[in-house]
């Protein structure tokens, strides 16, 4: 039993389910089964039952911590051995959203790599929640997220400041407004007036998301009641649907990097800005106190404050 072994377990663990868990590790389904089986028959115990759906037996339920243990001293050792010898040869894993991750890292791993080509970059990709439940368990070295990071222990780096913004298909404003459309779009260009689109269709984040709890509360604020007729786990899929004329939705201003180039005949969206101060929110880089941060995982947030400075300027 390796290091690699434990990692294909985890992922096992943590999916309950051969399938999603091969997709990930990027290995067929039946390698992964091997795997697994070649664990059980090295320990002489049950990991997994798999009827009637797989789950962890009280001996996988006892590796998940050793597992866990092991490779999060591992990825320490890695690191520190990485710095003494200036080689910085190791492995940083980061976590981070799937729109932010795809706002961010096009412009960011590059400049990383060129820094540090010997480090191993792996990605975990959650929302909120979850990503700080990775940062806990030591399934990531950092993480990206928005303010605030609940789980105790962790230091809060600041990348940016941002603001939410509305992202409304300009059919909606040419139909609302008519001839006072292109007014009505220089006055909100520098502050929405959400009460002007009662009763339009939007199309949200779910609940459970940081961003949406913000809107939610600025919604409550404000005494305005949604037309919700589509929540998504994905940024990415409310901001298509916005570019698609289908609703409007609301993001952090840097989300808009993810906004799909608009098809032909496509109406584009107008971006209207909310200033209410409880709508602006940091974005910060957490890692734990009591946990070894690498040169290379320092320098990674660095590289992210540079990108997002340069990109707001």
């Amino acid at each position: 039993m390796n290091f690699r072994h434990l990692r294909y377990f985890l992922t096992v663990a943590e999916e309950l389910n051969i399938t999603r868990a091969a997709e990930r590790l990027y290995i067929s389904q039946q390698s992964l089964s091997n795997h697994i089986g070649n664990m059980e028959r090295e320990l002489g115990v049950k990991l997994f039952t798999r009827s009637p759906k797989l789950s962890l037996t009280y001996a996988g339920e006892l590796l998940v911590g050793t597992a866990t243990q092991i490779l999060e001293l591992q990825s320490q050792y890695l690191s520190k051995v990485g710095d003494i010898n200036r080689q910085y040869l190791g492995v940083l894993r980061v976590g981070i959203s799937h729109t932010c991750g795809l706002a961010l890292l096009p412009d960011l791993l590059p400049k990383f790599h060129q820094e540090f080509p010997l480090v191993e970059f792996s990605l975990y990709e959650g929302n909120s929640t979850q990503l700080e439940d990775a940062l806990a368990h030591g399934r990531t070295d950092l993480i990206i997220c928005f303010q605030p990071i609940t789980t105790k222990d962790v230091v809060s780096i600041p990348l940016t400041e941002q603001r939410l913004v509305m992202v409304v298909p300009k059919t909606f404003t040419d139909r609302r407004f008519g001839d006072s459309a292109w007014d009505i779009r220089a006055r909100f260009s520098q502050k929405a007036d959400i009460g002007a689109f009662q009763g339009e269709p939007f199309v949200l984040i779910k609940q459970g998301n940081r961003t949406r709890s913000i809107v939610d509360q600025y919604f409550s604020r404000y005494y305005f009641k949604p037309n919700l007729i589509l929540e998504t786990e994905n940024t990415v899929t409310t901001l298509a649907m916005a570019q698609a004329g289908v609703g409007i939705t609301i993001c952090p201003e840097l989300f808009l990097r993810a906004l799909p180039t608009p098809t032909p005949g496509s109406p584009g969206v107008d971006l209207f800005p909310l200033t209410d101060p409880s709508t602006f929110g940091t974005l910060v880089a957490g890692y734990r106190k009591s946990r070894f941060l690498s040169h290379f995982g320092e320098r990674f947030i660095q590289l992210a404050q540079e990108s997002l400075s340069l990109n707001n300027t």
